[in-house]
C-alpha cells in the first residue's frame, strides 16, 4: 500500500469566481486506478460543496509523502496566484 499526500485545485473557467484550494488530503491506495477512483469521488463532492461544479476545472497535485510538503506547495500556488491582483483565491477547509 502506497499512502501520499494531496490537494485539489479548482480553475474557474469564467469570469469573476475564485480560485479553490481543497485542504491537503491523506490517500492510501494500492494500484493507480484506485487512487483514481478515490480522486473522483473526493473531487466530485468537492465541487457538490462548492456550489458550481461546472464551472471549473479540475487539477490534483502531484502527491507528496509528507503532509507538511504537500500543504506547503498548495501554499506556494496560492500566493502565486495571489500576486495577481485580479485572482480571486479562496482555500475551502473541507471536508
Amino acid at each position: 500500500m502506497t499512502t501520499q499526500f494531496f490537494y485539489l485545485a479548482l480553475s474557474p473557467m469564467g469570469e469573476k469566481l475564485p480560485y479553490l484550494y481543497s485542504s491537503v488530503f491523506k490517500i492510501t491506495y494500492q494500484h493507480l486506478k484506485d487512487l483514481v477512483a478515490q480522486q473522483q469521488e473526493l473531487e466530485a463532492a468537492f465541487r457538490v460543496y462548492n456550489h458550481q461544479p461546472e464551472a471549473y476545472k479540475a487539477e490534483w497535485s502531484v502527491g507528496t509523502d509528507e503532509e507538511e510538503q504537500a500543504a506547503a506547495d498548495r501554499n506556494d500556488e496560492i500566493r502565486a496566484w495571489q500576486m495577481d491582483e485580479t485572482k480571486i483565491v479562496r482555500t475551502i477547509n473541507w471536508p
